[in-house]
Order: C-alpha cells, then sequence, then structure tokens
C-alpha cells in the first residue's frame, strides 16, 4: 500500500512540474519597450500657438534699413527729450519719443538711402507734416490688432506709391529726405520710425506724459534684431 502511495505522489510531482514548464512556455514574452511605461503625451496645443505666433511675428516685420540696431544711437523709443538734455542740438521738441530714430552712416549723408516697409499693408497716408517734412504712414496688424507705421523724413517725391496703394513686406518706399532740407523740414537726415497702436493715424513725434506714450510701441522690440 505504501508503495502505491509513493508511486502516486511522484506521478503527482511530475504531472505538476510538466504543467506548470507548459504554461511559462506559452506566457507571451514582454520586450523592454513593452515593459516600460509609455511616456506621456505632452500637450503641445499651447507651445505650437506661442511658436506659430513667435513665427509669424518674425517673418511679418523687417527692418526698414541695414544695420538697424547701430543706427540707433542718439533718440530711441521713449526717451524724454527737452531743449537742454537732447542728443541733437540745436533741439526744437520737447516730451517723450514716440518712435526709434534711425540715423545714417556717414557715407550716406549724401547717397540715395531707401527704406523699406517692415510690415505688409496699405499706405493710407502720404504728405508733407511739420517736424517731418515727407511722411508716409501705412496700416498693419500686430498679433492680429491693427496698427500704423509712421514714416518721417522721407523725399516725398520718392514714394512712388500712392494712398490705398499695397506696401509688400520689404518693398521699398522712399528715399530718406536731404539733410536740413524742406524734404526733411530742416531736420538731420534720418528715419522717424513709430507704431501707433489702433487704425486711427496719429504722427505725432512726442507726447508730454507718460501715459500719452503707452499709445504706441517701443519699434525696437519688432526690427532692430
Amino acid at each position: 500500500m505504501r508503495k502505491y502511495l509513493i508511486i502516486l505522489l511522484l506521478v503527482l510531482i511530475i504531472f505538476c512540474l510538466v504543467f506548470w514548464r507548459a504554461k511559462k512556455t506559452s506566457a507571451p514574452t514582454l520586450t523592454d519597450s513593452q515593459t516600460q511605461p509609455a511616456p506621456a503625451q505632452e500637450d503641445t496645443s499651447i507651445s505650437e500657438s506661442v511658436a506659430d505666433s513667435s513665427t509669424q511675428n518674425a517673418l511679418s516685420w523687417l527692418a526698414p534699413l541695414d544695420r538697424a540696431q547701430e543706427r540707433v544711437t542718439k533718440k530711441p523709443f521713449g526717451i524724454y527729450i527737452d531743449l537742454k538734455n537732447s542728443p541733437v542740438q540745436p533741439e526744437r521738441f520737447s516730451g517723450y519719443h514716440t518712435g526709434t530714430d534711425f540715423e545714417i552712416f556717414p557715407e550716406e549723408l549724401e547717397a540715395k538711402v531707401y527704406v523699406r516697409a517692415i510690415c505688409g499693408g496699405k499706405l493710407i497716408l502720404k504728405k508733407t507734416a511739420t517736424g517731418y517734412g515727407g511722411v508716409v504712414v501705412q496700416s498693419c496688424n500686430l498679433d492680429n490688432q491693427p496698427i500704423t507705421i509712421v514714416y518721417g523724413h522721407l523725399k516725398l517725391s520718392s514714394v512712388a506709391k500712392n494712398i490705398g496703394d499695397d506696401l509688400k513686406i520689404g518693398e521699398t518706399i522712399g528715399q530718406l529726405g536731404a539733410a536740413y532740407s524742406p524734404e526733411t523740414d530742416g531736420e538731420r537726415k534720418h528715419l522717424h520710425l513709430s507704431l501707433h497702436k489702433g487704425s486711427a493715424v496719429n504722427i505725432r513725434g512726442y507726447v508730454q506724459t507718460e501715459n500719452e506714450l503707452n499709445a504706441w510701441i517701443d519699434t525696437c522690440l519688432y526690427v532692430c534684431n
């Protein structure tokens, strides 16, 4: 009897071993990539939106003159000017400067210096104005908001486009006016460039309070790099 029990126990052990091995062999083996948790999917909707906006701004604005940053040496945006502290003497004006002045290089004094459109949009003003001589205003959009661009001290006769015409980004608008001539209203040869918020035309070169200055945008944020 004892002999039969031992045989039966051995049979059961062998059966269990065979069953265990068969189950292990049939079980699927996971690769390393399968055993690692799947990486979380990054929500790129916000980052892509920011990137798109940055790309759009970068592609939608262009410096009006070559070596733009090097030209900003006298009157940047927002500087307070009075008759005594002005880097330009003699000075005729006072207040907070609404634009950025881009100076000429010495070799450009007698040369033709062409001004480019910094964005794409319609020409909405073209005239002679006190303090500027020739001045042109263009309508553009910045971050889907209307904005106007003032180009001051131009030789008005060199501006071929008329009011209502489209200006493409980088397209030549005209030449800088001659120094100390009616083309610049007696000012030095340079470009005054300002960005005014909204669609209303405002060509003021100076305002008397910082609160008023908030209606303009620092030009160099977009065209001085």
